[in-house]
């Protein structure tokens, strides 16, 4: 009986040398897990930064480009509006200097526009 009671107690002794192994490993494991969080938590700060830094120049290039825009659109409205205003210039001026050759052309158009509009 002294031999069981041997056998009972080293088998015991492995059991409980198992469970603590198994209960090392759980904790390793564990520590890898908080590991992984922590590393995949970092890594969704860092793209979060990346993507707000690429946002934010983005908006300032769109800005940049919005106002390169509106100045060059006011500088072509300028300059159609002194063109115009060049050309009713030069009407003006061939109008006072012809005036007989300005009335003959109004009504040699406006014949034609009236033929148009009757079809």
């Amino acid at each position: 009986m002294a031999a069981v009671s041997m056998t009972g107690k080293a088998g015991e002794k492995a059991q409980e040398e198992a469970i603590g192994n198994a209960d090392a490993n759980l904790q390793d494991v564990q520590a890898e897990l908080d590991n992984l969080r922590r590393d995949i938590a970092a890594l969704t700060q860092a793209i979060a930064s990346l993507g707000n830094a690429k946002l934010q120049e983005a908006g300032a290039r769109a800005t940049e480009m919005g106002a390169e825009m509106a100045g060059a659109s006011a500088a072509a409205y300028q300059s159609a509006r002194e063109s115009l205003a060049s050309a009713e210039q030069d009407l003006e001026t061939r109008i006072r200097n012809n005036p007989l050759q300005a009335v003959g052309i109004a009504a040699g158009i406006g014949f034609l526009a009236a033929l148009l509009t009757r079809r």
